[in-house]
């Protein structure tokens, strides 16, 4: 079952949205961080399919540039009133008998409710300020040390230019109940009889205070000797850089495609991995960190708890980083990073209970090629011979595929491929893959 603010999110933008611009936020608690002028980092993708989040470093454009004064008024949208409402309800039932011998019947039923309700309105950079704040206001000198960090380890740094806000406080409501049934009875010298039922619910509501963000623009900042705002890159300058080409050392490899890392490069011998890993995804900034870091300069610095037992996996003897190790992990945590809190569970405890399989990887393998080239919303249909028996919102294929943002469907196996679930969607299968071979090799 996704979050209910993911859904709302989700709902809006769909709305709103139909270019893909606007980039939707990764949680309420992280809301306030993404208003207009503040400034957000983001790191060098390792990756072609996905891109890392956007992160705020507490800072505003007034915060790096001189003289000090408060930014322009943005301007404001008229109110926008959305309404969206799913109330949905399935059922089925069967039965078998065989004369003289017994009957067997059963039903099942499934209900689903979800409702919005609220005004937003967009608040926005007039594009033209640039240039005249260009003309009045310099890079502060010193350079902000929170920049000088961000030019060290090769990150890039954006200004919001636009949100969408909402105006008044919103309470959201996502239901879902199951309820099953069946009864039996087998004839012969001794007769057997019996009935059962049952139900299951679950109920999710969120508030979304007033003047919460709940998606939002960017654009690039490019720092040199002076400042300037890339509004509108285009294919030529795609790989445009805030602080230019990284400085010779600092240039990570771009990771393999998840296949080729799984042609040999894993043999970490580690008893409880899945023990550790569950730990290692508590603390993914560290751990990629000093990875990163590692894979500069050779070496890497020892790390508290179980995720320094994982680093110690991929030192030499001599206390040299194994690149040929690293490289993949560094990938694989990358590819974490992107999926939500709930995906990480479930994936840890499918580990933990050794629930992983190929026919989930091939499963999510389905649904990203029969949506390339993946700009375009489209229904696909998930081969049976790759789901079994278990195609229900409790399966783990169902919930990993709604998290990444996709509709799913029970009656027919199908999925609703959503543009923006690209990169989610991608991060999942590289993990899967990933964590399959890992786990294989481990064994």
């Amino acid at each position: 079952m996704a979050s209910a603010f993911e859904s709302v999110i989700k709902s809006v933008v769909r709305e709103l949205d139909h270019s893909g611009e606007l980039i939707p936020v990764d949680s309420l608690r992280s809301s306030t961080s993404f208003q207009p002028y503040y400034l957000l980092g983001r790191k060098l993708s390792r990756s072609w399919f996905w891109k890392p989040r956007y992160k705020s470093i507490n800072l505003s454009i007034r915060d790096i540039l001189e003289p000090d004064a408060p930014e322009p008024a943005v301007k404001q949208s008229a109110p926008i009133h959305i309404y969206d409402s799913m109330d949905g309800e399935l059922q089925g039932s069967g039965e078998l008998e065989a004369p003289g011998q017994g009957r067997f019947a059963g039903g099942a039923a499934m209900f689903d409710n979800f409702s919005i309700s609220m005004n937003v309105r967009t608040l926005q950079v007039d594009p033209n300020i640039w240039d005249a704040m260009k003309q009045e206001r310099r890079l502060r000198q010193p350079e902000h040390k929170v920049l000088q960090q961000l030019r060290n380890c090769g990150n890039d740094v954006f200004v919001v230019t636009e949100v969408l806000q909402t105006q008044k406080e919103v309470k959201v409501t996502q239901a879902r109940k199951q309820e099953g049934s069946g009864q039996f009875a087998l004839l012969g010298p001794i007769s057997l009889q019996g009935q059962g039922q049952g139900h299951r619910s679950r109920k999710k509501t969120v508030t979304i205070p007033s003047g919460s963000i709940l998606a939002f623009q960017v654009a690039q900042l490019l720092i040199d000797s002076d400042w300037d705002i890339f509004l509108f890159p285009d294919k030529k300058h795609k790989k445009q850089r805030t602080f230019g080409l990284p400085k010779e050392g600092h240039q990570l490899t771009r990771g393999a495609g998840s296949q080729s890392l799984l042609s040999g490069c894993f043999k970490i011998q580690s008893d409880g991995f899945a023990e550790d890993w569950s730990a290692v995804t508590g603390d993914f900034r560290g751990l990629q960190a000093e990875l990163e870091q590692g894979l500069c300069c050779g070496s890497v610095a020892p790390l508290d708890g179980p995720v320094d037992a994982l680093l110690k996996c991929l030192v030499q003897s001599s206390g040299e980083l194994e690149v040929h190790l690293a490289s993949p992990i560094l990938y694989l945590v990358e590819a974490l990073a992107v999926l939500s809190e709930s995906q990480h569970e479930l994936l840890v405890e499918m580990l933990e209970t050794e629930g992983l399989s190929g026919q989930l990887k091939l499963q999510v393998g389905s649904v990203l090629e029969q949506s390339t080239p993946w700009q375009e919303r489209r229904h696909v249909s998930l081969p049976q011979e790759l789901l079994g028996s278990s195609w229900d919102p409790e399966a783990p294929a169902w919930v990993l595929l709604e998290e990444c943002g996709l509709g799913v469907q029970v009656d027919v196996p199908q999925v609703c491929w959503e543009p923006q679930a690209q990169g989610r969607t991608c991060a999942l299968y590289a993990c899967l893959a990933l964590l399959l071979g890992l786990s294989q090799d481990c064994c």
